[in-house]
């Protein structure tokens, strides 16, 4: 507080240095608490859902229609391009589609004719939707997935939990494991069925990966998209039938295009649901979550699968590239060694024939970024050997690749194929594997790196250099970029509000205080 002086002339306040000092505090630390209310995420990014940082960027998505689920992706699956993102790295609590999980571990650790036993635990420790499954019943694994995947079966899912984690805890961490290998950022199982606990969680980004992987295994497209299906008798029970929760599976609501998914739902929840559609060469994930309505969730899955089907096309990289007369070398800017064809005028080079590339209906396949990388392999097997990767990117966003092959009919073998035939052939290994042929890999694609790129080039043909393409291919660049950017703008931000309420308190303080009293 300013304290009083006395004189002759006239009475007025003189200001402490105490004073003085908690003014100028206060203004300084003003702007400070102003911005940290302001979330630099919704002032500074344009999108909705910030990516985490060591994701790689394959968000091409647009604004796209409003739906009542908290959160919703829709995710191509070939491709793992991003078409449509609502909120999709916040964490929600999953219900049942945390079974796909439970379904990926199984299929990719044990085989269909397995026989699950359900134990004690299983039949006694889960509640809510299950088929009547008795401690000591044995099924196939077969059996166990088709009761999870449609009829969300809670005893066979924790059944299966146990035989393929060897116990239930194991399990848990073969999810999480699973989980963190597949990139997943903000999920955390406790539990293989999806029953409410505080801790489970999942964001709807996971689910798509999640997805994404078990949707490259031929025996869960055809479990997912059954309508219907007998458990055979068991040692307990008769014959049951089983009928997919799924409404568009089982034919209760129409969308001619699904052809699998999960349901899910808990009071904490409420309606989650996972969809697959194919059409048009695009096979679609769409992962929505907190759906108060149930009908409303299977319209908001339908409205954002057309949205995804309707705005962006797919196009075969192979037809593209190599179509019509085209030959293999036209895929390289940087000229290639490799022989398009052998003696016999086979194909020796080749892509995957069923890659492909999303992009919006706003763009075309040639304004995709194109990148080409090749590895460096010790022997060549017979058949076919992978050899590199080309890769495309669209505003900064990788939204395909395919593999390059290369094809080897005749010698030389792979050695473990030659070790195992041994002494048969009667010639030395040694003589028979020299580095002469390893080493003619580097000569044909003209570098000795494990990882090397010998050509980079725009879909239109224009050579790019690596500066040039080193933004848009490198997602991490790009985030620290962004950050970088993010906080450029905020301390520019903070610099302007302290210089405003300095003039402030210059103009309207300080200099007519002086201006009063000397």
């Amino acid at each position: 507080m300013p304290f009083i002086l006395k004189s002759k002339n006239h009475t007025y306040p003189v200001r402490s240095k105490k004073y003085r000092r908690t003014a100028l505090m206060v203004l300084l630390l003003l702007p400070i608490l102003l911005l940290s209310f302001i979330n630099p995420e919704y002032v500074l990014v344009s999108n909705a859902s910030a990516i985490p940082a060591g994701v790689v960027n394959t968000d091409i998505s647009n604004a796209g229609p409003q739906v009542d689920a908290a959160a919703a992706i829709v995710m191509e699956a070939n491709t793992g391009t991003i078409l449509y993102e609502k909120d999709i790295y916040s964490a929600y609590y999953p219900a049942s589609i945390t079974k796909l999980m439970t379904v990926l571990l199984a299929l990719e650790n044990s085989s269909l004719n397995e026989v699950v036993t359900m134990s004690t635990d299983a039949e006694m420790n889960v509640y809510g939707s299950r088929i009547g499954l008795v401690r000591g019943e044995q099924l196939t694994m077969e059996s166990a997935l088709y009761a999870i995947m449609l009829e969300s079966a809670n005893e066979a899912t924790y059944a299966v939990a146990e035989h393929v984690g060897g116990d239930f805890d194991t399990f848990i961490s073969m999810m999480n494991a699973k989980a963190a290998e597949l990139g997943c950022v903000n999920s955390n199982f406790i539990n293989p069925h999806g029953l409410h606990e505080e801790g489970h969680y999942v964001c709807a980004y996971d689910m798509a990966l999640i997805s994404k992987e078990l949707l490259k295994i031929p025996e869960f497209l055809k479990i997912t998209g059954t309508r219907s299906y007998t458990i055979p008798a068991t040692n307990k029970n008769v014959a049951r039938p089983l009928a997919n929760h799924h409404q568009f599976i089982r034919k209760t609501k129409t969308y001619e295009y699904a052809i699998g998914g999960k349901t899910g739902a808990t009071d904490e929840a409420l309606n989650t649901l996972v969809t697959f559609a194919e059409k048009d060469g695009m096979l679609l994930i769409c992962v929505v979550l907190k759906e108060a309505d149930v009908d409303t969730m299977y319209d908001d899955t339908k409205t954002l699968c057309d949205y995804a089907f309707d705005n962006y096309t797919a196009y075969n990289i192979e037809e593209n590239e190599l179509g019509g007369n085209a030959t293999f070398s036209s895929l390289f800017t940087t000229a290639i060694a490799f022989p398009s064809l052998d003696e016999g005028g086979d194909d020796i080079l080749s892509i995957d024939t069923d890659s492909v590339i999303v992009l919006p209906n706003t763009a075309t396949f040639k304004d995709a970024v194109k990148s080409v990388s090749f590895t460096q392999l010790d022997e060549f097997y017979h058949g076919s050997n992978t050899i590199g990767k080309v890769q495309y990117t669209y505003n900064g966003a990788v939204v395909g690749s395919a593999d390059v092959i290369y094809n080897v009919d005749d010698y030389p073998m792979n050695a473990s194929v030659f070790a195992d035939s041994w002494p048969g052939y009667m010639v030395d290994p040694d003589y028979a594997f020299t580095s002469e042929y390893a080493a003619s890999l580097k000569t044909l694609i003209g570098t000795s790196s494990n990882n090397a790129s010998v050509g980079t080039e725009d879909s239109a043909g224009a050579t790019v250099t690596d500066d040039q393409t080193s933004d848009n291919s490198n997602p991490d660049a790009l985030l620290q970029n962004n950050i970088l950017r993010q906080k450029t703008v905020i301390y520019l931000v903070a610099g302007i509000l302290i210089l405003v309420f300095l003039g402030i308190y210059l103009l309207g303080f300080e200099i007519p205080y002086r201006r009063k009293y000397h």
